[in-house]
């Protein structure tokens, strides 16, 4: 019986030992994808780890997501310096961002393109959030372009959405009345009762908008700052 006792407690032990190797192993994942790296498989990086169902032709949202989550999937990384590399210089190239610029802008715009297997970038398509926004939602209808502002607006909100978001609230809020200003961009991929998730370029696991990769990232609707310096979201499919 001490002998049944004492091999119990070294397979035990093993078992212990290959939990967390596998914990280990999901945390390095979840720290490469920008979540956050508790070690569990969750649904953002079994998200992260299965690529979403073919989507259907002509479903111009759907297309845009799993285009996005193929560039995820690459493991995208700058490379050679700030905002340099064979991927994001692709990205920049698109819509004439110099080898060095911020590329989240850049990064929706050729993920819309590569979707719809266009030649050229839509004409709402910009290296910059704020022009991006202003261009994209001028002739849009107020369901396919919510803001924070409105009741309800989170009903509105849809995989294949473009997120735009400012330094702050007043810069949000600036930016919704016309005026140029700093910002970041992404393209939503899911859409909960907790939040939002998108795919972004030029970020990081913090969540900067000056980072170093492509990332997947979640937003709560409870986390108040970030909703507060959202300028909004609009559905490039309608435009």
């Amino acid at each position: 019986q001490p002998c049944q006792i004492e091999a119990g407690g070294v397979a035990f032990h093993r078992w212990r030992e290959r939990q967390d190797h596998f914990a280990d192993a999901v945390a390095t994942f979840q720290a490469a994808k920008g979540l956050t790296a508790d070690g569990k498989l969750g649904p953002s990086t079994f998200a992260a780890l299965v690529p979403p169902k073919p989507a259907a032709a002509g479903d111009f949202a759907a297309l845009l997501v799993e285009s996005c989550h193929v560039e995820l999937r690459k493991g995208v990384k700058e490379v050679g310096g700030a905002n340099c590399g064979p991927d994001v210089e692709k990205y920049q190239k698109r819509v004439g961002v110099a080898k060095g610029g911020p590329w989240c802008a850049a990064f929706v715009a050729w993920n819309v393109m590569n979707s719809r297997g266009l030649q050229k970038p839509p004409a709402w398509c910009s290296g910059s959030v704020a022009t991006q926004w202003h261009l994209a939602t001028r002739n849009l209808p107020a369901s396919a372009k919510p803001t924070p502002q409105e009741a309800g607006f989170k009903s509105k909100v849809q995989p294949g959405c473009v997120w735009c978001r400012a330094k702050d609230p007043v810069g949000a809020k600036e930016c919704r009345d016309g005026t140029w200003v700093q910002g970041h961009t992404g393209v939503v991929v899911k859409v909960d009762a907790n939040g939002w998730t998108t795919i972004e370029g030029n970020t990081n696991a913090a969540g900067s908008r000056d980072g170093d990769g492509v990332y997947l990232k979640q937003h709560l609707w409870t986390n108040v700052p970030q909703v507060d310096r959202t300028i909004g979201w609009f559905d490039p499919s309608k435009i």
